[in-house]
């Protein structure tokens, strides 16, 4: 289970097979940079997390993906890292989105459709189930004679509105962003000063410098779990 803004769930359906792959793609790239020994280039903007080992790292997002996936799983307590880790996923796909961008502006019609959209055609199943409804109906309440009507489509090469679909995703699961605080103010890892905590609404409890500690043999477990998934 997950403390997710909208309370104590799981995910199912659409959203939960939508998270499961972005998940594996994520750790699969993890594993090929570690293989290669190369710093990885995704980034979820906790200090932390992001500059954890890859070994940390795979025990972290198991972890989330325990808890968004599974009821029997207690809800973990959330901190920069847990949460960091459980949005590490959409970060990767928001990266992958923004190549597959890049790549179709310049090749354009020289690449066929299935990997031509293959990002966005993850991101867009989810987004029409739960968002892309509310969203039209928010623009129709709000639209004027000088409004541009905003086109949603799956082959849109718009970087911004990609970006505001897959936040929009991360908005059902997270309540913030307040991870990011260790890299926005970083003293805030000596502790919470109560002027910049209270009023956001972090605890002493939140931010942590602490990583899991896990063996080889426990890394190639909890991999293989997260590869066979389901």
């Amino acid at each position: 289970m997950w403390n997710t803004a909208s309370g104590l769930r799981i995910l199912e359906g659409i959203e939960a097979k939508f998270y499961l792959e972005a998940m594996q793609l994520a750790v699969d790239y993890l594993e090929q940079y570690a293989e290669a020994d190369e710093e990885v280039d995704v980034f979820t903007c906790d200090r932390i997390f992001d500059s954890a080992s890859f070994e940390q790292k795979i025990a972290l997002l198991h972890r989330c993906l325990a808890a968004l996936l599974d009821p029997t799983v207690e809800a973990p307590i959330l901190t920069n890292t847990v949460e960091a880790a459980a949005y590490f996923p959409l970060a990767y796909i928001h990266m992958r989105v923004e190549e597959e961008i890049e790549i179709d502006e310049i090749d354009g019609d020289s690449e066929p459709d299935d990997s031509r959209y293959c990002y966005r055609q993850m991101v867009w199943e989810p987004f029409s189930a739960y968002l892309l409804p509310n969203w039209q109906n928010d623009e129709d309440a709000e639209e004027t004679q000088e409004d541009e009507a905003i086109v949603y489509d799956i082959s849109s090469n718009d970087v911004i509105l990609w970006e505001e679909i897959i936040d929009g995703l991360a908005n059902r699961i997270f309540w913030d962003r307040d991870w990011q605080m260790t890299t926005i103010r970083p003293q805030i890892l000596d502790g919470i000063d109560p002027n910049v905590g209270t009023p956001v609404g972090l605890t002493d409890d939140y931010i942590t410098n602490r990583l899991p500690k896990v063996s080889p043999k426990q890394v190639e477990e909890l991999l293989a779990a997260i590869k066979n998934w389901g």
